[in-house]
């Protein structure tokens, strides 16, 4: 099976009505549910936060579109020029999930990462329930490097975060396999 060409556009050069519509994808249920915080995102907190975007050096935002329609988002952030190194995320919308497009998303945003954006090492962290994006990001060669303990309230109790890293040299030897 061929996997699904996606398009990843630089959030910053969208449209703000592009932008605007990534709200209604960000307060999905199954979104918001892997957030750090789940709670509905108000449109006022949703045009501060793109205004951030705008503002910030050290971030790298792209929106995520399959056949033209916009599916997700996926952010490089903590960008850190001096270590080539920065953390990333991603999510899509609730409406595609487990139907292989977070596979495919990876795959380009890892091409992206230790190609164009140039970096050496990739670092993302992800709550402990999220055990299908846990596997996911090790099957992309991701390794677990550590565990921040009872690192998120939700739900009324705490929750790990699970640390995982990738370097381009283990990224670069999983291509040539």
């Amino acid at each position: 099976m061929t996997p699904p060409a996606l398009e990843l556009r630089p959030l910053p050069e969208q449209p703000r009505a592009e932008q605007r519509a990534l709200l209604a994808l960000r307060n999905e249920p199954e979104v918001r549910h892997n957030m750090y915080d789940g709670d509905l995102i108000e449109p006022a907190t949703h045009e501060r936060w793109l205004d951030g975007i705008a503002a910030n050096r050290r971030a790298d935002y792209h929106l995520v579109y399959l056949d033209d329609t916009l599916i997700g988002m996926v952010a490089f952030t903590n960008i850190d020029q001096t270590h080539k190194r920065a953390d990333w995320a991603f999510y899509i919308t609730g409406i595609l999930q487990g139907r292989g497009i977070g596979t495919a998303l990876e795959r380009s945003a890892l091409d992206y990462a230790f190609g164009p954006l140039g970096l050496n090492k990739l670092n993302c962290e992800v709550i402990d329930w999220n055990e299908a994006v846990i596997a996911l990001h090790k099957r992309f060669g991701f390794l677990e490097e550590g565990r921040r303990r009872a690192h998120v309230w939700r739900d009324g109790e705490y929750h790990d975060a699970v640390l995982l890293g990738l370097t381009r040299q283990d990224w670069a030897a999983r291509q040539r396999t």
